[in-house]
């Protein structure tokens, strides 16, 4: 026998709830083959449902936009701080600058290596250690650095910061905009779930072939298996 096949998408969940309320559009109240309380719930919901889901596409394609700016600043912030190290390390090495210049950074005073910069933490770290480092050196009498100017590096550096703090909250929006949708689509499963059964009980006392028919003008959806073929169960 053939067997039912409950939605599994948003699509077909608004397809299943759509054709099932316009079913009853010109039908009686008597003669719908499911409640009135289950209908007015399906009807009420089928529009909140569908807000729903637009609302988290848009919010989803926004992100994937901003984490494209996101992702190319956070590439240039790290670039500049890593440059401007490299720089110190190569003013050291020619004794323009003592080795305990990298005190003022937060770096270790005979380390060549840079600091991890990985990720966000740390980028935003290293950033703030190098610009309130380099403002601290200049104040004590220090010729400040070139190529980058820590000027530079403020810029791409708060770029990077406003970029991840946007990124931040767009992230916390869409898990929330996600565990709204589940809590919809679990709403919509039970409704149509509720649909689906009364649907079948009102018909239960026909031929299987004929019971079919009339629930499939409801939106009940009947998938035959391979070895099966719809002429051959008409009586089953």
């Amino acid at each position: 026998m053939p067997y039912r096949r409950l939605p599994n998408t948003d699509a077909a969940r608004i397809r299943a709830l759509t054709n099932a309320i316009n079913k009853t559009m010109s039908m009686h109240p008597d003669d719908i083959a499911y409640s009135y309380k289950v209908l007015q719930n399906a009807k009420f919901f089928l529009p909140t449902f569908k807000t729903g889901i637009n609302y988290q596409r848009a919010d989803y394609s926004q992100s994937v936009e901003k984490n494209s700016n996101y992702n190319s600043l956070q590439k240039r912030a790290k670039m500049y701080i890593s440059h401007f190290i490299q720089v110190l390390n190569m003013a050291i090495a020619r004794d323009e600058m003592p080795a305990d210049a990298r005190s003022f950074y937060g770096l270790e005073k005979f380390t060549k290596k840079l600091p991890p910069l990985t990720t966000d933490d740390e980028i935003i770290a290293w950033g703030k250690k190098l610009i309130d480092g380099e403002e601290a050196r200049v104040q004590q009498g220090g010729n400040p650095m070139v190529n980058p100017r820590i000027a530079m590096v403020k810029i791409q550096y708060d770029k990077y910061v406003n970029a991840y703090r946007s990124n931040s909250f767009i992230q916390s929006k869409n898990e929330r905009a996600f565990e709204y949708v589940q809590e919809l689509r679990q709403k919509a499963d039970d409704i149509i779930l509720s649909i689906w059964n009364e649907v079948e009980q009102t018909f239960a006392h026909l031929p299987a072939a004929e019971k079919r028919k009339q629930a499939e003008e409801y939106g009940l959806v009947y998938v035959f298996r391979k070895h099966e073929k719809p002429e051959d169960n008409g009586n089953n």
